[in-house]
């Protein structure tokens, strides 16, 4: 039996399971990945209601990674819902410490769906941040221009080391467009149809970094790790008409 490589999410408990860590997990299954999670927060919401959230300190995220590390190390891990700036430095130097080898994918989750914003002020300090802490970044248009403003993807991407995948969904007109990143190499395009009618999912951005830690886990490059996570997005939101995604049987 061939033996599955290990990823872990660390990230919110969404109680829909649209978003967060156990979204993330039916993901890494679909995939053929076996998921690990580790909880940074408790959020009070379903898919289209948030209610609000309760942080857990870090002390209670490193027992939490104390515990796997005793028996996992994961090839790829993937951080979504934090607290603040500090507690992501404080994780990706614990990764650093513990698991160097670990490629390390951001998607930094500033707004709710429904509407709840989590960070005002994390632009101020992201640049110095991303620099050899995260291997990728996956912020969606709006993210992007909230930690970056009008500077450049590739130009970011140059200055941090960090490859930036800027998410096309927000995007007008009948195309989506992910935009890729790398520093040192020419930028990446993926581009798609968007789906006809209204369907929309909750968590996508939750579900598209989780497929690409997947991928890369697997072994592909960040090219192509981006570009399967892309359309496995697109198949996620065709699944069903309600705004949670069915998963089972949508990966080739």
């Amino acid at each position: 039996m061939k033996t599955r490589p290990y990823v872990l999410s660390i990230a919110g408990f969404d109680p829909s399971s649209g978003a967060g860590v156990t979204s993330d997990i039916k993901t890494f299954e679909q995939h053929e990945v076996y998921g690990l999670g580790v909880i940074t927060a408790t959020t009070y919401q379903n898919e289209d209601s948030f209610k609000g959230v309760n942080w857990l300190p870090f002390s209670e995220l490193e027992q939490q990674l104390n515990v796997l590390a005793e028996k996992y190390t994961p090839n790829a891990i993937k951080i979504g819902l934090i607290e603040s700036a500090s507690i992501l430095t404080k994780l990706t130097d614990w990764i650093q410490r513990n698991w160097p080898e670990a490629f390390i994918v951001w998607d930094p989750v500033l707004k709710a769906s429904a509407g709840f914003s989590f960070h005002e002020d994390l632009h101020l300090s992201i640049q110095s941040l991303l620099t050899g802490k995260v291997n990728l970044l996956t912020p969606n248009l709006p993210e992007y221009q909230l930690l970056f403003g009008e500077t450049s993807g590739q130009e970011i991407s140059s200055q941090t080391g960090t490859s930036i995948l800027i998410k096309g969904g927000h995007q007008k007109g009948d195309d989506v467009c992910d935009e890729l990143y790398i520093p040192d190499a020419e930028p990446f395009k993926i581009k798609s149809k968007k789906i006809k009618g209204d369907l929309q999912k909750h968590g996508t951005g939750c579900i598209l970094s989780s497929a690409i830690v997947a991928e890369v886990a697997k072994g592909q490059s960040i090219q192509t790790a981006c570009s399967k996570a892309h359309f496995y997005v697109k198949k996620v939101i065709g699944s069903n008409h309600t705004l949670l995604a069915y998963h089972n049987e949508l990966v080739d």
